[in-house]
């Protein structure tokens, strides 16, 4: 296999690659079902669908899978797909979602960036929302049966991953009320999570709080916010009857300055506290047939916090640190992509999808701050000719 001629470049220059992955919302079964017509992806296909029936095997009677979880079927006939409501559920899409991120980058190692060379070129990995488990993956640098040995622990970690976060907010049907009451405020298909899209940190912070304390929304009701994505670009996580709350009170405001409110596709409420209870109902059960023996001394390349923005390198087992920074803890993008903004060796993004949504959020803090650097989403096949150019 030939190097394809940017990676060439950045060895011979001693320049760095920020290696990244999106997270939840994003679609991915389009994408997917082309990746399966690639002859190269076979094996990485085969393993991926025996692990997701022998998962299936054992979860079929669960009310969360009952249009069934075949994957295989559904690339093969993306029309005769389930609904968008149900791929968009947390235990269906979280390793959908994962294995089209892994697919995307199996390609590009099959396309002139050797594991070995692409990894010695890589400055620092991150990933948004459950991104960052696909991160730490990648980051592992396995390759041959170990990688897939490796990939189907780390399919099945994300497949419970999101199985008991359905756990802890199982009932996502919307009622008629709620439903009325976002069309009223001009809002279509509410859900647990939201993008607020034009106030400050500081400004929506404090729109939260006075939300929760002049409504008396404490507990199961109390609204979070979850993601800081952009410098105006935020997600709030709660119950969608609290969500449309927030909405109505702030309305007349955001339509005057402009502001977006748009829903998420997820059925659970990531990234916050209303999610606690998962880890433990995940350790004292499903735990116990995904083995994980990675730390993060397996890690050959720094993988970065979402929520603090540490390497991942200092942890030991990785398991329960990634559950929790995917499930329960706020993401915070600009500390997770510090080492793009510090590090001048990293001259390069490579983005893995699925769609083009991280890569975007990453532009939207280069930008702010004046940055420029070359930026290249797998994802974008006019880009992915861009990187395999030899």
């Amino acid at each position: 296999m030939s190097t394809a001629k940017l990676l060439s470049t950045y060895l011979s220059q001693s320049q760095k690659f920020f290696l990244q992955f999106g997270g939840q919302g994003s679609p991915y079964l389009k994408e997917l079902a082309k990746l399966y017509q690639d002859p190269n992806l076979k094996e990485f296909f085969d393993v991926t669908f025996q692990t997701t029936s022998e998962i299936y095997a054992r979860e079929k009677s669960s009310p969360f899978l009952n249009e069934g979880f075949d994957f295989k079927a559904w690339v093969e006939n993306p029309d005769a797909a389930p609904s968008e409501e149900y791929l968009a559920r947390a235990p269906i899409s979280v390793p959908g979602i994962f294995m089209t991120q892994i697919a995307n980058y199996v390609l590009l190692t099959k396309s002139g960036y050797s594991t070995s060379e692409l990894l010695q070129a890589t400055g620092a990995i991150s990933g948004h929302s459950q991104g960052v488990i696909a991160g730490a993956f990648v980051g592992l640098g396995k390759e041959g049966k170990d990688f897939l040995t490796a990939y189907a622990d780390f399919l099945r970690f994300v497949f419970y991953l999101g199985y008991n976060g359905q756990k802890v907010y199982p009932d996502f049907s919307i009622s008629p009320d709620l439903v009325q009451a976002n069309l009223d405020n001009g809002d279509k298909n509410p859900a647990p999570m939201v993008a607020v899209i034009g106030y400050t940190k500081d400004e929506l912070e404090s729109r939260v709080k006075e939300t929760n304390e002049s409504l008396g929304l404490k507990g199961k009701d109390t609204i979070y916010i979850s993601l800081y994505n952009t410098p105006d670009s935020m997600i709030l996580s709660a119950l969608p009857s609290s969500l449309v709350k927030f909405r109505s009170k702030w309305k007349a405001e955001m339509d005057e300055k402009k502001f977006k409110f748009v829903y998420l596709k997820t059925t659970a409420p990531f990234h916050c506290p209303f999610m606690d209870e998962s880890l433990p109902s995940f350790e004292n059960g499903d735990a116990s047939i995904v083995p994980f023996p990675y730390t993060g001394e397996d890690l050959k390349v720094p993988v970065y916090s979402i929520y603090d923005g540490h390497n991942l390198q200092s942890e030991g087992n990785l398991r329960n640190v990634l559950f929790k920074m995917v499930l329960i803890e706020p993401l915070f993008w600009d500390l997770a992509i510090a080492p793009v903004i510090k590090d001048n060796s990293i001259q390069g993004i490579i983005d893995f999808g699925p769609s083009v949504v991280s890569q975007r959020l990453t532009g939207g803090h280069l930008k702010a701050l004046n940055i420029e650097k070359l930026s290249l989403c797998v994802s974008n096949a006019k880009e992915l000719k861009q990187l395999i150019e030899v």
